[in-house]
């Protein structure tokens, strides 16, 4: 007869959860028992030798989850760990070959043109930052002042040396960037700087050399014994010399042209001698003046200009009085000395804003002046002879400074300087060609570059 089981259960554990394997055969889901049933006594037969766990597969599953899951967790980090290795290998490497480079940042105090046996060459007084990769009590550089000569051309440093260290600046309570001039002397031959109103250099572009005179310069004068407590250039008006205050403050007047120390009295008396006062130490100077004035009452801008050539007596080296033009009435007269002898106006009246000297003789005179107020308005360059004819008009991008100018051979130099808004200032040294108008560009001076 047909076997017929309602329910079949597992002869090892008892669970009706079951699947057949074929019409007879069948196998516990619970615990993978085989067994199968026979017709003919319906026994419930055993196989014990399976090779079945029902619960692997579900450890399979998990364990495969498990798997997966710490795979995608390890395997990134493995790539990170990597490439964070490859990096920092690239870093060391790199950082140790910037170690061997330095940022320099330059903030440029004073400049100007000098001539250097033919050749145009720039003096400078910087406040210069060394960027070390490494720590300033390892740096070999040194963080201060810095002056020196660069080549007009090419930019090459040709002599350089430390003024002062930025922590002897701080300890001394010194700015040199502060109360710092330069002037040409023509009576001494010689140029002048005055750094922090407290020292006085000789500056000699010839022999490229920057020599402390402030001991030099009083040497014998017993008034000037307890020391420079301050110094600075006296207006041209007044002379080629310096006003300085000794540590006791008592004020005097030097002329080093003639090596003589007034007192402000002797120095105010001696600006009105007239010339058959001065035993025979005076002579016949002309020289180029720049007058500038508003083109109506309405403005107190100076947008009119104009060229004037004045005849006076100087009194070689010493004390002068050459104000001469008077700017609110708009008229030249005598001095209290009576030095003045004449003026001419060598052009008319032209429009020109911001005028200035750039450089005259006898023969020539460059000036520089904006042709508009207008805040693109270029740079004006115009060159004179000595009768007030225009030679040339060179024309530029407009530069927000001019310093110079400087003749080296057949040529005047200049350094422009433009303000830029996002980057570094750009300053250059220019040389415009007398015969010509001609100009080049020059030496770059740079406010940030790396050395080795």
């Amino acid at each position: 007869m047909a076997t017929r089981i309602k329910a079949v259960k597992c002869p090892q554990c008892g669970s009706e959860k079951h699947e057949q394997l074929d019409e007879k055969r069948y196998r516990c889901l619970n615990c993978g028992t085989e067994f199968f049933l026979d017709d003919d006594d319906i026994n419930v037969n055993v196989n014990h030798h399976y090779d079945f766990q029902s619960s692997n597969f579900l450890n399979n599953d998990l364990s495969t989850g498990i798997k997966l899951a710490i795979g995608a967790v390890v395997v990134p980090l493995i790539v990170v760990f990597v490439i964070a290795i490859f990096l920092t290998t690239s870093s060391s490497g790199s950082s140790s070959d910037s170690s061997s480079s330095t940022t320099v940042r330059d903030l440029y105090t004073l400049v100007s043109p000098m001539n250097n046996k033919g050749k145009p060459c720039v003096f400078y007084l910087v406040e210069r930052n060394f960027n070390t990769n490494y720590s300033s009590t390892g740096s070999k550089y040194v963080n201060g002042y810095y002056m020196g000569f660069r080549d007009a051309i090419t930019g090459k440093v040709l002599k350089e040396q430390l003024f002062m260290s930025e922590d002897d600046a701080d300890k001394q309570s010194i700015s040199p960037s502060s109360d710092t001039e330069l002037s040409y002397l023509k009576q001494a031959k010689h140029w002048y700087l005055v750094l922090a109103g407290r020292f006085v250099y000789e500056v000699n572009p010839a022999t490229l050399t920057i020599t402390d005179v402030s001991q030099s310069f009083f040497k014998g004068k017993q008034a000037m014994n307890t020391g420079i407590a301050s110094i600075k250039f006296i207006y041209p008006a007044d002379g080629e010399g310096f006003k300085v205050e000794n540590n006791i403050a008592e004020s005097y007047y030097y002329f080093p042209a003639t090596n003589r120390l007034y007192t402000e009295e002797a120095f105010n008396y001696a600006r009105q001698l007239s010339p058959s006062q001065l035993n025979g130490e005076v002579r016949d100077t002309l020289y180029w003046q720049l007058i500038s004035k508003s083109p109506n009452n309405n403005t107190d801008r100076k947008g009119l200009l104009r060229l004037w050539n004045i005849h006076a007596k100087y009194h070689l080296g010493d004390p002068q009085d050459f104000v001469f033009y008077d700017w609110f009435y708009g008229t030249f007269s005598s001095d209290r000395g009576g030095r003045f002898v004449s003026a001419t106006p060598m052009t008319g009246w032209f429009v020109g804003f911001n005028g200035q000297f750039i450089y005259q003789d006898a023969h020539y005179a460059l000036i520089y002046f904006n042709p508009s107020l207008a805040s693109d308005a270029r740079s004006m360059f115009r060159l004179y002879d000595k009768t007030g004819k225009i030679l040339w008009t060179q024309v530029l991008d407009r530069f927000s400074e001019v310093v110079g100018g400087e003749r080296v051979g057949n040529v005047i130099w200049i350094i422009g300087k433009r303000n830029r808004r996002n980057t570094y200032d750009d300053m250059h040294a220019y040389g415009f060609d007398i015969s010509t108008g001609k100009w080049e560009k020059g030496a770059e001076l740079s406010t940030e570059y790396t050395i080795e």
